[in-house]
């Protein structure tokens, strides 16, 4: 049985969009060679150094401490130092093929160069062409970062992108000849579950926000949007670099109607789903190639969806039925879709499942990849 060490920066017991597409690469690759994954451990928190995943996986944990997210000099110092270490680690262990998947940017060009063995790329975010250009410096940085990537990306047998809009990107600047999609979806237990919860019509309006709490989502609009809208009630679940700021704020304006409900596990957020009238996510527009997955998950429970941004999700927005895709950032246009929502009335769209459901369910998705890996190695 032929071998391959998997890197990623996210796995188990973390709960986020790229844990979700690497479990779901594992559990089809397992089926047919023995697997090593290589991952980060959570921010700040130790893990043991190695367990048993499943059958044919093994995990092997290479802990990092918590650093300031918000400083991109010091995350880019910090990626670089963890994915210098995470690939040492795999050397440890012989392999047929190396698989490297990639939120974290300085994940392509250290495994570009530093593996010389056969090796995929799952790229699930063009991260380098979200970054700001507005100085001098910035346009600078960007330019050689994008140089940078586009060397290392050649450097790989197989490259695999989440939408159209990054293959279109993909082979116009690198022009890879052995490039497939595998989109981002929903795992077909999830699906299950939120497609048959007993929905009800909460006794007050709900919006409901589940996600990253970051820079690239904006949620000071919506808070904003709340402080308006007094008879709603807002949720925002989840973490990430803006989450104290935006608690702080709600404090300091005594904003009583949003609930800065932080970190939960997945079936946690199931009781939010039930009690919501309307499901809220957005995207700074700097980010039209990205996809959040939550959108798939979104979908999922039927609920109507409210969505600022533009690109590849606004599109995707565009083809449900009962969603509104709005303008990012943009507080009155925010305001009117959440009152055209609750005008309607509560309702649950079938349709937006079976869409879901014949489309973007993973497991569904992913059976590509052993066709990829056969055919890497089998090149010369």
């Amino acid at each position: 049985m032929k071998t391959i060490n998997f890197l990623t920066t996210h796995f188990l017991p973390e709960n986020t969009a790229a844990t979700n597409r690497v479990v779901t690469y594992v559990k089809e690759l397992e089926k047919f060679y023995k697997v090593n994954i290589f991952a980060l451990g959570e921010k700040g928190q130790k893990r043991v150094d190695s367990m048993k995943y499943s059958g044919n996986s093994t995990v092997y944990y290479l802990n990092q401490e918590d650093f300031d997210q918000k400083n991109f000099v010091k995350r880019a110092l910090h990626e670089m130092k963890h994915i210098f270490k995470l690939i040492n680690l795999a050397k440890t262990k012989k392999c047929d093929l190396t698989i490297a998947t990639a939120p974290y940017m300085f994940m392509i060009p250290f495994v570009a160069f530093l593996i010389k063995d056969k090796k995929i790329l799952d790229i699930r975010d063009l991260v380098w062409e979200y970054l700001a250009q507005e100085s001098f410096f910035q346009k600078s940085v960007k330019s050689f970062l994008r140089g940078l990537m586009i060397s290392s990306i050649k450097k790989y047998n197989f490259v695999i992108v989440t939408n159209e809009n990054e293959k279109k990107w993909l082979t116009s600047h690198v022009k890879v000849k052995n490039v497939a999609i595998i989109p981002n979806g929903i795992e077909r237990e999830k699906y299950e579950i939120l497609s048959s919860l007993p929905l009800k019509e909460p006794k007050k309006f709900t919006v409901t926000y589940v996600g990253n709490i970051g820079i690239a989502q904006n949620l000071r609009v919506l808070i904003e949007c709340a402080r308006e809208l007094e008879d709603m009630e807002f949720n925002i679940i989840g973490d990430g670099a803006e989450y104290d700021e935006l608690k702080e704020y709600c404090e300091k304006f005594d904003i009583k109607n949003v609930n800065m409900i932080g970190k939960k596990s997945w079936r946690e957020i199931l009781d939010y789903y039930e009690n919501s009238s309307v499901l809220y996510a957005q995207l700074d527009s700097n980010f039209s190639s990205a996809m959040p997955s939550k959108l798939y998950e979104y979908a999922s429970t039927g609920l109507p969806i409210i969505y600022g941004g533009v690109g590849v999700a606004a599109e995707f927005v565009k083809r449900l039925e009962n969603a509104y895709s709005i303008k990012p950032n943009d507080k009155e246009a925010l305001k009117e879709a959440l009152l055209k929502v609750r005008d309607r009335g509560f309702s649950i769209s079938e349709k937006n499942r079976e869409f879901i459901k014949d489309n973007f369910i993973r497991e569904d998705q992913v059976r590509k990849i052993k066709d990829i890996v056969e055919e890497t190695l089998s090149s010369k």
